[in-house]
């Protein structure tokens, strides 16, 4: 993980679907973010307050960056076929739409530039999906289907997680780019809402709909992928982009 900045990107990483050739700023990374020093010996609060300065653009977005607005986040498609126990479904969501990343806590991150990783523990008060769903699956043994807008709330969540990044070198000069991430994520409450199951049913719609949420928890071990799906736009895909952008040394001098 290699510097301060890298967490800092990764948050600035709220950043557009753009195309992978990556557009060059205006300006320095100065003038985007606090820059942290690599000789700063409490770089992890720098980072941590660099974060923080950059809340209110992160929330709005920063154009020149190619970086679109954290909350909301939108997101064209997601898809995901598993399921475990009680609970297996193949899901398409389309048009989706993330509220509340925007008033996420740093709860803890500290930055080794030996091992270049960067461990935090974050939390988020409240995550709301909304979206057009297409669904296929079963509840314990009985079919399940349906086709329509779905509401998915997520509260107090809570993500740890350790990134790995590498130096690569492209005309000449170091960049960074995301090399290896994993997180883990719990939530202390899921409330989901299908709308049109089963054609329209409004019996069998009430009746799922309420056995979801009455077993929230494992429920949530098959929609656990939904907020990870955005930790991970956040952490490494737009991050990547971003990486691209400023050199390592001017992300992080000495």
């Amino acid at each position: 993980m290699m510097n301060l900045f890298y967490f800092i990107v990764f948050f600035l990483t709220l950043l557009t679907s753009g195309s992978q050739a990556a557009k060059q700023p205006k300006n320095p990374a100065s003038a985007y973010f606090k820059i942290c020093h690599r000789s700063n010996p409490d770089l992890s609060n720098c980072v941590r307050n660099t974060i923080e300065d950059l809340r209110p653009k992160l929330i709005k977005g920063i154009p020149d960056l190619e970086i679109v607005s954290l909350d909301p986040l939108n997101i064209p498609r997601l898809e995901f076929n598993d399921g475990n126990g009680n609970f297996r479904f193949k899901q398409i969501l389309t048009n989706v739409t993330i509220h509340g990343l925007g008033n996420f806590q740093l709860k803890d991150i500290k930055v080794d530039l030996d091992s270049l990783t960067i461990d935090m523990v974050m939390q988020t008060p409240f995550m709301m999906f909304t979206a057009d769903y297409n669904m296929e699956g079963k509840i314990l043994l009985l079919p399940l289907t349906g086709k329509g807008d779905c509401v998915l709330n997520f509260t107090d969540v809570t993500t740890s997680s350790n990134t790995i990044i590498k130096l690569v070198e492209r005309n000449g000069e170091e960049f960074l780019e995301t090399e290896e991430l994993k997180w883990d994520i719990s939530v202390e409450g899921c409330r989901l809402q299908f709308n049109n199951l089963f054609g329209g049913d409004k019996r069998l719609g009430e009746t799922t709909n309420r056995f979801l949420n009455d077993n929230w928890r494992e429920a949530f071990n098959t929609y656990r992928y939904l907020p990870e799906e955005a930790f991970g736009i956040v952490f490494k895909d737009f991050a990547n982009k971003v990486y691209q952008k400023f050199p390592s040394k001017e992300l992080f001098p000495e």
